[in-house]
């Protein structure tokens, strides 16, 4: 596919666990699964900026994912 980022398996759940998404029994079969959530991590990988919900189909629009990084940033998108 020539995917010029890493792209991460989580089959162990121990990512969404560390960032406290999980959601138990949500999936089908009563399987665990992540909670929707957006993240901006900064160049030195800190989270600046997090958008959790309950609801799989709910998730941030696009332009509040940017409005935050670029309240984060003071207005800048570098």
């Amino acid at each position: 596919m020539g995917f010029a980022f890493p792209l991460l398996s989580d089959a162990d759940a121990g990512v969404i666990r560390r960032y406290d998404v999980l959601h138990r029994a949500a999936g089908t079969k009563n399987t665990d699964i992540a909670r929707p959530a957006e993240f901006y991590i900064d160049a030195n990988g800190m989270v600046q900026w997090v958008n959790l919900t309950q609801n799989i189909a709910v998730r941030a629009r696009p332009e509040q994912a940017l409005n935050a990084i670029d309240a984060v940033k003071g207005g800048r998108r570098d």
